[in-house]
């Protein structure tokens, strides 16, 4: 609950004290009367200012206050009386406890977004109280953690605790105080010109929604953040998952390997054994344990056999040499041979995405195209029925010349077409992206047989030049390379297990998040359903008793999807004279109150309307808004009327009402402040 409690406005200019007397707010009904430019829209905006919400009146710090608070002060016949200074506002309010607000319109030491929060009733009963200096409008005023924020203070007084909602960027932020406390809280220019009219731009998804949401207190609200929540965590994984994958296929490169088991994207993985590398040769593949063991065979080999000498060597060294040069021009072939194929492969690619842009775009035109004809069909043009607009030719949806006798394709069968096409050529893409990825491996695996090849062949060469005495460096040199290779693929081998514990364990957080999806409810609960049931019921019966008129309560309901009032599933603006929608934000604005009341919701149980007597909604109708507010127990109530400036006026519409007047005359309400 948020209460206003007291109000008092202090200039210092160059002809002295300026300001307002102590105003005092009562429980229930509060009337601020008076004529026009008598102050009523300057003490409204001043209370929205000491509370950091001067945003619903368009903008932010002292920009959106009057010039008599700010710059001159007229007189009664509009004529400057004396320039400001210095000028501050002081606000009482109570929540969980009373505090007072003072904030700065024009100072030359005190910047406009400094809040100094005082412990205690400053104004009621002036004291000693503890003093806590707190900002608006910058970075982290709403963080919950912060100490110096405002917004984030005044949470904690009305005893919120705000949710974090999903931003249009896709970031998970608080859900600001801005965005709702118009749906109370309504400033004369726009506030009646729609429903949450005042709500700041804050690149919220569905903001209107997301207020009523936290004022019902509904689950869908909280559902929401549970999506948003995994979304979040969705995308998260997805980005974990694709960087996991790059560290893998980055292994799998450092030893000639082929992934198995795993793509990049987020797949359930029944075990981690499922998740392995394979080595590829002409001859076999294996998967990474048994090329190991194939090593290790290997090495277990050629460590058995005597080293010759060089002269022992020379005839089959000259063998070896020979066959390694016919092995090293065939692979240079081979090689040539899948760099062509790559190339041939990347050429087709590229044409089919080309093709892919071009179908696209073809789709596009001939979507706008059907959109115009149906447009046009639906509104009788001459073109929708194929007829030239204005000279009545026939037109084809056709360039063939009229003589050739082929029935082309209508925009409907070429849509579906090219849909068609477009699916077909995205599989070839696919096709030709993951040749290319395996044209690639094969040239990396070439590759590696080339330099091992030339390498033999250079250590055969020297070893047939060197003292025939010597030992074969043939045979030293491979065990070297085997040992190595072998140590090698067996580090590689280890790390293979953290990879397949990684990918595991993103597997079964995937699996949780999918069943957390499906848990969602796909509709309302039951218990917010019976929610808006109820708001749309005190709607429909505040509409009439405001005398609603321009359409028919039977049309007329709360959207289940937008929560707002609705006919057909547009806006009740569209259909509501302008008096009419006057009442139907009466009616709206009421109703939420009495249906957060009745389920226990987050609504504060307070109202500021700026002159509600809008759009002309006629005297009668605003004594039975002002009836309604005056008879809310455990609400406030304030009212910034003019009631046409007569008094027979006032006295009509307040008969029978219960209320508290404050009755700023005829005059300028902020004067010279007598010592």
């Amino acid at each position: 609950m948020l209460k206003i409690k007291a109000l008092k406005i202090n200039i210092n200019t160059d002809k002295g004290v300026y300001g307002t007397p102590l105003i005092q707010f009562n429980d229930g009904l509060t009337i601020i009367k008076g004529f026009n430019s008598t102050g009523k829209s300057t003490l409204f905006q001043s209370i929205l200012y000491c509370l950091g919400l001067e945003e619903l009146i368009g903008g932010k710090n002292e920009k959106t206050m009057q010039s008599v608070l700010k710059s001159e002060i007229l007189n009664n016949e509009n004529q400057i009386e004396a320039r400001v200074i210095e000028s501050n506002i002081l606000l009482e309010i109570e929540g969980s406890s009373i505090a007072t607000v003072k904030r700065y319109i024009s100072s030359e030491s005190k910047n406009s977004g400094l809040v100094e929060v005082f412990d205690g009733p400053l104004l009621t009963s002036p004291n000693q109280y503890e003093y806590a200096p707190m900002y608006v409008h910058d970075k982290g005023a709403a963080d919950s953690n912060n100490a110096f924020g405002f917004h984030s203070f005044l949470e904690k007084l009305i005893g919120w605790e705000l949710p974090n909602v999903q931003y249009k960027d896709g970031s998970q932020r608080k859900l600001y105080l801005q965005n709702i406390f118009p749906g109370f809280v309504i400033e004369q220019k726009a506030g009646w010109s729609d429903f949450f009219a005042t709500i700041p731009y804050y690149a919220l998804l569905d903001k209107e929604t997301r207020a009523v949401e936290f004022l019902l207190n509904l689950d869908s609200w909280k559902i929401q953040q549970r999506k948003s929540k995994l979304k979040q965590d969705k995308n998260d994984l997805i980005l974990d998952w694709r960087n996991k994958y790059t560290e893998f296929k980055s292994l799998a490169h450092q030893i000639a390997c082929e992934i198995r088991g795993v793509t990049n994207q987020p797949k359930i993985i029944e075990s981690k054994n499922s998740v392995y590398l394979v080595y590829v040769t002409e001859e076999r593949t294996f998967n990474l344990t048994e090329y190991i063991s194939y090593l290790e065979d290997e090495f277990s080999k050629i460590s058995d056999l005597d080293i010759p000498n060089v002269g022992e060597q020379a005839v089959e060294s000259e063998l070896k040499i020979n066959n390694l040069n016919e092995q090293l021009s065939q692979l240079s072939i081979n090689l040539s041979s899948v760099i062509n194929r790559k190339n041939l492969t990347i050429s087709k690619y590229n044409s089919f995405k080309e093709r892919l842009s071009e179908l696209e775009n073809d789709k596009v035109q001939n979507e706008y195209h059907l959109k115009v004809k149906k447009k046009g069909a639906d509104e009788g043009f001459a073109i929708a029925h194929d007829n030239c607009p204005y000279c009545s030719q026939g037109l084809n949806d056709s360039l063939l010349p009229k003589d050739i006798e082929i029935v082309p394709m209508q925009i409907e069968e070429n849509l579906e077409y090219l849909k068609a096409q477009i699916n077909l050529i995205k599989i070839y893409i696919n096709n030709h992206r993951s040749d290319i990825d395996d044209l690639e491996r094969e040239i990396e695996r070439l590759n590696n047989k080339i330099s091992e090849t030339r390498s033999n062949i250079r250590t055969l060469k020297t070893q047939l030049v060197s003292d025939n005495r010597m030992p074969s460096v043939e045979l030293i040199e491979n065990r070297l390379k085997l040992k190595s290779r072998l140590d090698l693929y067996r580090r590689k081998y280890d790390e293979l297990a953290s990879f397949q514990e990684d990918f595991k364990m993103l597997s079964d957080e995937w699996v949780q998040i999918l069943g957390e999806e499906k848990k969602l409810p796909k509709s309302l609960s039951h218990f917010d359903h019976k929610k808006i049931t109820e708001l749309e019921q005190s709607f429909k019966s505040l509409l009439v008793d405001f005398h609603y008129r321009s359409k028919a309560l039977d049309g007329i309901s709360i959207s289940r999807e937008t929560l707002l009032p609705a006919v057909e599933g547009y806006s009740l603006k569209f259909d509501s004279s302008a008096s009419d929608f006057t009442r139907a934000i009466w009616s709206y604005t009421l109703a939420l109150k009495e249906t957060s009341e009745r389920f226990e919701g987050n609504h504060p149980n307070l109202f500021i309307l700026d002159e509600p007597e809008h759009q002309d909604t006629g005297d009668n109708d605003f004594h039975l808004l002002l009836k309604r507010l005056g008879s809310y127990a455990n609400t406030q109530s304030i009212v910034f009327a003019s009631f046409h400036q007569t008094e027979s006026t006032f006295e009509a519409c307040t008969k029978d009402v219960e209320f508290r007047l404050i009755d700023l005359g005829i005059e300028k309400f902020i004067k010279k402040i007598n010592d």
